[in-house]
């Protein structure tokens, strides 16, 4: 993933300042990562994929006043690694911020990232578990799927989709062609095997299997 610079909502008793993610290690979280592993920012991160030729996936986690952020930041990025075009990805859940890129930087590959049950989720972190609220976000998620897949996505040109493992099948695969799908987060070995057997990529935490 891409690194950070220091601004994004924190949750109550989370690290606070970029200083302190830098001087937390994240192998404290990953006991079968030898070595020392902290936090890089955006800058450090974008230069050592230049350096090892590593293809960056961008995952921006908000829209709306991020749109003027993300765009500059790519501009700023190309500016100084011109070649660096063709070897990142923004991907997210928010159709504003893949619009924006598309418009300001056509060249860039944007991927949509999407969980079939998002509305959902999104309602009972707010509060709205009563059973008839459930029912009416999960329309809210089926209009939004055929809204986001049959036209913003095919009409704003977007490159390929990352979907939630639970909701992909070889059915799904086929409906979704051409575009391609990377499948999000499967770390089994047997899963690995089968979702590339359909046709897709996989996003794991674990490179090893």
């Amino acid at each position: 993933s891409s690194g950070i610079n220091a601004e994004w909502p924190l949750r109550p008793g989370a690290l606070a300042t970029l200083e302190e993610l830098k001087a937390h290690s994240a192998s404290k979280e990953f006991p079968d990562y030898i070595g020392e592993c902290t936090v890089p920012t955006l800058e450090e991160t974008v230069e050592f994929a230049v350096e090892h030729d590593i293809i960056l996936l961008f995952d921006v986690k908000g829209g709306g006043d991020y749109c003027d952020k993300v765009s500059r930041t790519i501009s700023e990025i190309l500016e100084k690694h011109p070649n660096f075009r063709y070897k990142f990805a923004v991907i997210s859940f928010f159709l504003d911020i893949l619009y924006r890129v598309r418009r300001d930087h056509p060249t860039v590959i944007t991927g949509f990232t999407r969980r079939h049950d998002h509305i959902q989720k999104e309602a009972r972190l707010a509060g709205y578990t009563a059973f008839y609220w459930q029912k009416l976000m999960f329309l809210g998620d089926r209009a939004f799927d055929f809204v986001a897949f049959y036209l913003f996505v095919p009409w704003m040109k977007i490159n390929m989709l990352q979907i939630r493992k639970e909701d992909v099948s070889e059915e799904y695969v086929k409906d979704c062609a051409p575009r391609p799908i990377t499948v999000w987060t499967v770390n089994d070995p047997l899963e690995k095997q089968y979702f590339k057997h359909i046709g897709c990529a996989v996003m794991s935490d674990r490179i090893s299997d």
